[in-house]
């Protein structure tokens, strides 16, 4: 996944509906404006907001790695490559029609066909090709992969794996526009969208399908919502403190203007990870070229990163995942340590396109001026989300260096693994970098065909170790995302993942 699900909450702009007080309407924010309201095809953070808030999932994730009903009352994996859902009853699109298993079946489809090419197929079947068999009769779906994939039902999570009613696959191109009335079977319609300005959601009369939490949630949904546009970090703690805004998050310095003031809580995730990824295809600079990719670590500070991005909140990491999340690389030995001089002495004279997201700018510009002091010629490019994770998931050769900023929504380290190994983003992987790494993915696919936990940590170690003795990609650090709420209103956090669909008037 790119940066960011709750990052895509980060930022409040000007303009646009204000907040309101009287308890029907909030105001949250995105980093710039949804490139498509088709969930299948959501790639960055805002994308992900709005799927969440207007398509359901048959299964939702819930605290300490644990799964809630969704359009799904029960669910059960008979093995890694066997899976069935009871549908619960009476469920309805936003046009009225049944969400029935066809409909389910129909949708899940089209998510995990190669050619739809969702950022979530391969993060939830892997490299297998999945089947759905509806049976509108007993009410259930089952899910047959033809390879393992353990990771199945948390995939399922995704909020690409949305459910999309009848009238948005008759019209794919109206679905993804947002025009389509009858698409959703979330909780909210799309009412009214006024790029760089503002989206209005509006709550559905006739919407029953809650998730079922082990912990009910507090308060009740906004019967509107309008989520506003901007990029500015500053902007979002003015117009918090102001009261425009009720939720909007935050990733730098500006934290510290919420700290002690009862009239805000801070809800604090750090599943966002940075790291340095190669593109590696044929014809590019560090194609075949590990040496120069070790000579870019030698070169960089991953502290200095952290402490530039972070407001020094943030933490240095071993690997492309989260400290956090299960069966992380924590060997410092498999990493290329500091050597500014050995640096130099490959990079002098090399020209280096560094691209990244807005969000990490200052980060970006750290490491375009690491690798000048190491005699790199070095251009840096810093794009909005959406900009940015259209050039870096293309293909081709129109980037040398990306500072990747990775929201790991599902919490598994195969989440972020699949960005430096396996099938590659223009083939409808995850993969960045363009270079499968056979040997790595390998370990990957042999950790998602075991139920063991111990058998996959063992697996996912060797995976990691592979990709980082190659150094297809250099760890930096976690992100630390504060979602800043106002008095009485509330947001759920599961395990390290902010949900936007739990956001809740409390008071």
């Amino acid at each position: 996944m790119t940066l960011v699900a709750l990052v895509g909450l980060a930022v409040a702009g000007c303009g646009g509906p204000a907040s309101s007080d009287s308890g029907d309407t909030l105001s949250m924010s995105l980093n710039t404006d949804p490139a498509t309201f088709d969930p299948a095809l959501a790639k960055s953070g805002d994308d992900y907001t709005v799927a969440r808030l207007l398509f359901d999932t048959v299964v939702r994730k819930d605290e300490g790695n644990t799964l809630a009903g969704g359009i799904a009352s029960e669910w059960k994996a008979v093995d890694a490559s066997h899976y069935s859902f009871t549908i619960r009853d009476g469920l309805k699109c936003s046009d009225g029609s049944a969400i029935t298993p066809s409909v389910v079946a129909k949708s899940l489809t089209r998510f995990a066909a190669k050619d739809t090419a969702s950022s979530g197929r391969t993060l939830a079947t892997g490299s297998a090709t999945a089947t759905f068999t509806p049976d509108d009769g007993t009410g259930t779906v089952k899910a047959t992969l033809s390879k393992p994939w353990s990771d199945f039902l948390t995939g399922l999570t995704l909020p690409q794996a949305g459910i999309v009613c009848p009238a948005g696959l008759a019209d794919l191109k109206g679905l993804a526009a947002g025009k389509v009335g009858g698409a959703f079977s979330g909780p909210y319609t799309l009412t009214s969208s006024q790029p760089a300005v503002s989206y209005q959601l509006t709550l559905r009369d006739d919407y029953s399908a809650w998730p079922k939490f082990a912990k009910p949630l507090d308060g009740k949904a906004a019967k509107q919502l309008n989520l506003l546009p901007v990029t500015d970090l500053a902007t979002i703690a003015t117009q918090l403190l102001s009261g425009s805004l009720d939720v909007g998050g935050v990733n730098d310095e500006n934290v510290v203007r919420f700290a002690d003031n009862p009239k805000f809580t801070n809800t604090t995730s750090a599943n966002t990870t940075t790291y340095l990824l190669f593109n590696e295809r044929p014809g590019t600079v560090f194609a075949d070229r590990p040496d120069l990719r070790a000579a870019v670590a030698q070169a960089i500070d991953p502290q200095a990163f952290s402490d530039i991005i972070s407001g020094k909140r943030g933490t240095t990491i071993d690997t492309v995942g989260s400290n956090k999340v299960a069966c992380v690389n924590t060997d410092k030995k498999l990493l290329v340590a500091a050597d500014p001089a050995a640096a130099k002495a490959k990079l002098a004279g090399l020209k280096f396109r560094v691209v990244g997201t807005t969000l990490l700018s200052g980060g970006n510009d750290y490491i375009g001026e690491a690798l000048r002091k190491a005699g790199a010629n070095v251009t840096v490019s810093s794009l909005d989300n959406a900009n940015w994770t259209t050039v870096t998931s293309a293909g081709g050769k129109d980037w040398d260096i990306n500072v990747q900023g990775d929201n790991n929504q599902l919490g598994t380290l195969t989440s972020s693994l699949l960005r430096v190994m396996g099938p590659a983003t223009e083939d409808g992987g995850r993969n960045k970098m363009g270079l499968v790494n056979e040997d790595g993915y390998s370990y990957v696919q042999k950790a998602m065909s075991e139920v063991d936990k111990s058998a996959q940590c063992a697996a996912l170690q060797s995976a990691q170790k592979s990709f980082l003795q190659r150094v297809d990609a250099i760890p930096l650090a976690t992100l630390p995302t504060a979602i800043i709420t106002r008095s009485g209103v509330g947001i759920r956090k599961f395990d390290d993942y902010i949900d936007p669909a739990t956001v809740r008037i409390t008071g």
